[in-house]
């Protein structure tokens, strides 16, 4: 699984959610009982104020999401005497990175990603299971090649994969 690379993201929002079911019985009477996981389920709001689209704006970041895309667009490798390729760093735009890793994410079915953030619980910087929530990403054009958009992230569980997890 993929890990989203938040440098440059403002975290506007932490929340979670528990899933109970409850009963009213008027008058003040009620009865629920919790069906969910006792921790919760996170979430989480991200704000992208300045996306630009190109490195010469910010610095690019690492992308290797997809190393068949490097390797036929051209750049990102070198060739050896033998004609075989050597995949070097492949860098891209905060623009590009996020577009095609919510592309990415999509298409295999909305596979879940690890995400790295602050607990709210004890503070430790942990890695959780995530999902972008809707199903489609807008991008506010701001001027030629500059972008902002928001995200909203859940929380996903996947059999026998632990999550969270403490970043070491």
């Amino acid at each position: 699984m993929q890990t989203l690379d938040t440098a440059g993201f403002l975290f506007t929002e932490v929340s979670g959610e528990w899933s109970l079911l409850t009963a009213d019985f008027g008058d003040g009477y009620e009865a629920s009982a919790l069906v969910g996981d006792p921790q919760g389920t996170r979430a989480w709001s991200i704000k992208v104020d300045t996306l630009p689209d190109s490195a010469d704006q910010v610095g690019s970041i690492e992308d290797n999401l997809e190393l068949a895309y490097v390797l036929t667009e051209g750049g990102g490798f070198v060739l050896t005497e033998s004609g075989g390729r050597v995949l070097l760093e492949n860098q891209s735009s905060r623009a590009s990175y996020l577009w095609r890793f919510f592309r990415i994410s999509k298409a295999a079915n909305d596979e879940p990603f690890w995400l790295e953030v602050d607990d709210p619980d004890d503070g430790a910087r942990k890695k959780y299971l995530a999902s972008f929530i809707d199903n489609k990403l807008t991008y506010s054009v701001l001027c030629a090649k500059l972008y902002s958009t928001g995200l909203q992230l859940r929380q996903r569980r996947v059999r026998d994969v632990a999550s969270p997890v403490l970043v070491v």
